[in-house]
């Protein structure tokens, strides 16, 4: 319906009144219609402008009916006169029914505006959401935001505040949108935004996750459409990031793999010479060479079989972070993975004290790589300890699991370092540069027990020594199929 004006309102009250004034001249003077075929046809006329134009025109073309009606069909004829009580019901029936009829056809027709503006912005809404999907990257995508909204939605001016990036990016007049009170709905989780007659502002969400803000500026968009516009800026941001994320990982993993066939390929290589050399070694120290060159040639073994032990350790890591680690898990008793894990070390007295009770439950594991996790930390607590001083490997159960922990008597480790033990590369502040390795034996160990499902962990004062521990998943009869 068209906006009213004077202008209309004017000609709309000469429309009304040469309607009624030639309808009443035809029914008297031509067709001599009753008093009731004039009311009926009065009263389509009632409809008809309160159907097409609303309640004043309705009221008019009333008024105007009811005098014709009196003047031209109720007597005395011709004459005006509302004594007669069926002219106050005349009046009533004119006035109710251009109140009713007007009344509900105001109501359609708003209800035929909302419906269409609803479908009109669901269509933009689709159109925008599409036009979200084609962007590949989050920093393009955050760039784009405010310019296609403004474009789809016919916006004088929108910004968009990127809370991952902390930058703000604009579209037409956006400069009246404060970017401060952007970045403050941003980071504010119970603000649901603000609507006045100069911004609107709604924060761009992801359940409880805080993805940014949005501003309308000399706009007419509702606060409802606004907050549809900003889940879909989060749907879009989320869907970017996380294929962003997948993309992340899957070059990762075919680095760590190309990593790991690179260090097969060097061990292969490098395992010829090694063992030649090695060969060469055991073969003059068994030839009873003087004292020097003795000594030499230990040196040289010594050396050698720590380049041989470097290059297993990197290749062990490379293949765990590939996720080619496949273990064996079976069925094995504690005891004797601790056993056959320290034969060597057992060798030589007093160097080991092992507490391990026969009574404890078997647990699930890959017996090569529990040894040597076992073997690693024995070692480790060795380069720590002093000559003389023994290290003591002990197991208990716990609820679902066996722990087993190598305790030395050496310095202690700082708290501060506590947390960063097991990490790849790192190595202790204390001796590091009197005791050799790469610092990727604990590492290596934590990862082959979280494999198994199990977990790893020190406890350490400085001065007191440390204990390292790792628990391992009780087995059970379906571990063995």
């Amino acid at each position: 319906m068209r906006k009213r004006t004077w202008k209309r309102l004017i000609l709309r009250t000469f429309i009304v009144g040469a309607l009624t004034t030639a309808l009443s001249v035809m029914f008297h003077y031509v067709l001599h219609a009753n008093s009731t075929t004039a009311a009926l046809s009065y009263l389509l006329l009632v409809l008809g402008a309160a159907t097409l134009w609303g309640l004043p025109e309705a009221m008019l073309t009333s008024a105007m009916s009811i005098l014709n009606l009196d003047y031209y069909f109720l007597p005395p004829v011709p004459a005006i006169g509302i004594d007669d009580p069926q002219n106050w019901v005349s009046w009533g029936t004119f006035i109710i029914t251009a109140f009713v009829v007007s009344e509900l056809s105001s109501r359609l027709r708003n209800q035929a505006f909302e419906a269409t503006g609803r479908r009109r912005e669901i269509e933009r809404l689709y159109t925008l959401s599409r036009s979200l999907m084609q962007s590949s990257s989050a920093a393009d995508l955050a760039e784009s935001i405010s310019g296609q909204v403004a474009v789809i939605f016919g916006c004088p001016g929108v910004a968009f505040f990127d809370a991952l990036s902390g930058r703000t990016y604009q579209a037409g007049i956006a400069a009246k949108i404060p970017e401060e009170a952007l970045k403050t709905l941003a980071g504010d989780p119970e603000w649901t935004g603000t609507n006045d007659s100069q911004t609107l502002l709604v924060p761009v969400r992801l359940a409880t996750l805080s993805l940014g803000a949005l501003g309308f500026a000399g706009t007419a968009i509702s606060f409802p459409a606004a907050q549809s516009i900003a889940n879909l800026v989060a749907m879009a941001i989320d869907r970017v990031r996380k294929q962003e994320a997948v993309a992340q990982a899957e070059s990762a993993r075919r680095h760590q793999e190309l990593k790991s066939m690179l260090l097969d390929a060097m061990a292969h290589e490098f395992q010829t010479p090694l063992t030649s050399i090695r060969a060469g070694i055991d073969a003059m120290l068994a030839d009873s060479p003087g004292h020097d060159q003795r000594e030499w040639l230990e040196i040289m073994d010594e050396e050698t079989g720590r380049l041989t032990s470097m290059m297993t350790e990197s290749i062990q890591v490379a293949r765990i972070e590939a996720g080619q680690l496949d273990l064996d898990k079976q069925p094995h008793t504690v005891e004797d993975l601790v056993y056959s894990a320290l034969k060597r070390e057992l060798a030589a007295p007093s160097q080991i004290e092992i507490e391990v009770p026969a009574e404890l439950p078997p647990v699930t594991a890959d017996a090569g790589m529990i040894r040597l996790v076992i073997r690693e930390f024995a070692r480790n607590a060795r380069k720590y300890s002093q000559p003389d001083s023994p290290i003591t490997v002990r197991a208990h159960a716990e609820q679902g699991g066996v722990v087993i922990s190598v305790a030395d008597r050496g310095p202690g480790i700082p708290a501060e370092e506590q947390r960063q033990i097991f990490e790849e590369y790192y190595r202790g502040k204390q001796k590091r540069g009197d005791l050799s390795g790469m610092g990727m034996g604990l590492h290596i160990a934590s990862q082959v027990v979280e494999a198994h499902d199990g977990r790893v962990w020190v406890q350490s004062q400085t001065g007191e020594g440390a204990t390292f521990s790792f628990i391992l998943p009780i087995a059970h009869e379906e571990a063995s199929v």
